[in-house]
């Protein structure tokens, strides 16, 4: 395997990761960091740590839109005060030597309100206030109103200088981000685990302040921590996305189904009225099948494996027909497939409307013949034919003709739900060059 493909094979998240703490020793290790100034060093860290937290908050408040989890949201809350309590009072105690004092009681309480936050987003029964924009805020505001008692009552302000303050954040930042390691390895929930390795960083760094380490160190290990904690909102929120994309993409096919089986049925409508008696019967068998078929894909029912070939195309046909539909049937009997019955109607039925849609007034000649081990079944038509701009590649999701409408779904899932079965569904050019030819083959079955 080359460089360029390994390097490929690593998650985008993972890379960062690794970079960060590649990054992070180098700042850590390195002689050349004694030649960067240690204030200017720190500020310009500074910034990318509010960057990261920018990019976590907006993360956190999209996958909790998306998980609907009072934890996710709860998380967000907590981000919410990192980045508009501690960072800002961080770049101002850097700036000002005037209200150094004031800043970082502002930065400590932050960290604290932070810690209770990111607690309770463990919590079973989380309390809502403490969740979203409201825990936020009310986060913020417990932030400022606790520093500002802090520095009017002398107690409590002598033991903030003395240490107290920072020495206990210093444990609740070890014992929450251990909590989250120990949440998540035990739930196996990988977004809390990692996001508890990002917070022992951060703890670790808040280690080293204690310990009279405040230079370049520190910074990086909370940039490195920043970045696994933002990675594993991006792997979670990638993961959600697809997700929803995938129920999106079902809800598509599922509406695309079930306007072919109503398009049917409307036909049918108009036609029993003056139907012969041996015609109602089999229309009116076509329509309870139909129905029933309706009925599965709504509910997502499974159905059993296997079904006779000839009373499903001959259904099939029977209410294309109704449809306007110049469609002939020509089958050997006593056919059987191993695929399902609902799968197999969907699929001809795609096909069939495909006609409709893209041949209209053409003649269809539906066949089936026993073939070794598989049952060939062939949908003719003598119209147009294939459309040149999507030759070679009917198949993919979305490509469809535009002249004629469409969805570009029928066949895409056509060929998904033959495959399941394991069979194969192609098309091509009809050999005297007039018109279209599907090929469906699907393993008999007995």
């Amino acid at each position: 395997m080359t460089g360029q493909a390994w390097l490929a094979r690593i998650p985008a998240s993972r890379f960062t990761v690794v970079l960060a703490a590649v990054a992070a020793l180098a700042v850590n290790l390195s002689p050349a960091r004694t030649l960067i100034p240690d204030q200017p060093g720190q500020l310009m860290l500074v910034v990318v740590v509010a960057g990261l937290t920018a990019g976590g908050c907006v993360m956190a408040f999209v996958l909790a839109r998306l998980d609907d989890s009072r934890g996710i949201a709860g998380l967000a809350a907590a981000v919410t005060v990192y980045a508009l309590v501690v960072l800002p009072a961080t770049v101002i105690a850097f700036t000002s030597d005037s209200a150094d004092h004031q800043m970082e009681l502002l930065r400590a309480c932050g960290c604290l309100f932070f810690l209770i936050l990111a607690a309770c987003a463990l919590a079973p029964r989380q309390p809502a206030w403490t969740t979203g924009w409201q825990g936020g805020l009310l986060g913020v505001a417990a932030s400022v109103a606790v520093a500002m008692l802090i520095i009017v009552v002398p107690a409590l302000d002598a033991l903030a200088r003395a240490g107290v303050l920072n020495r206990a954040l210093a444990v609740g930042w070890l014992t929450v981000s251990l909590a989250y390691v120990y949440y998540g390895l035990r739930n196996r929930v990988s977004l809390a685990h990692r996001i508890g390795v990002g917070l022992l960083f951060i703890a670790a760094a808040t280690v080293l302040r204690e310990t009279g380490n405040i230079g370049l160190g520190g910074v990086s290990l909370r940039i490195l921590g920043g970045v696994i904690i933002c990675a594993a909102l991006a792997r979670r929120l990638r993961e959600r996305w697809h997700t929803s994309q995938l129920r999106v993409d079902h809800i598509a096919e599922l509406d695309h189904e079930l306007h072919n089986v109503l398009a049917g049925l409307d036909g049918m409508t108009h036609v029993l009225n003056h139907a012969g008696n041996d015609d109602r019967e089999l229309l009116g068998e076509a329509v309870r099948e139909e129905i029933g078929r309706l009925r599965n894909l709504l509910e997502q029912r499974a159905e059993p494996p296997g079904c006779e070939v000839d009373p499903v195309l001959t259904r099939i046909v029977a209410l294309r027909r109704t449809n306007g539909l110049d469609v002939e049937l020509d089958l050997e009997p006593g056919l059987r497939t191993t695929m399902p019955a609902d799968a197999f109607a969907q699929v001809v039925t795609n096909l069939l409307a495909n006609c409709e849609r893209h041949a209209p007034g053409a003649k269809v000649l539906v066949s089936a013949r026993a073939n070794g081990r598989n049952v060939h079944v062939e949908v003719r038509d003598d119209g147009p034919g294939l459309a040149p701009e999507v030759r070679g590649k009917v198949f993919r999701r979305g490509v469809h003709d535009r002249s004629r409408g469409g969805s570009g779904i029928g066949l895409h899932l056509s060929q998904q739900l033959v495959g399941a079965s394991g069979g194969s569904l192609s098309l091509r050019p009809a050999a005297d060059g007039h018109g279209t030819v599907a090929a469906l083959a699907v393993p008999s079955g007995r």
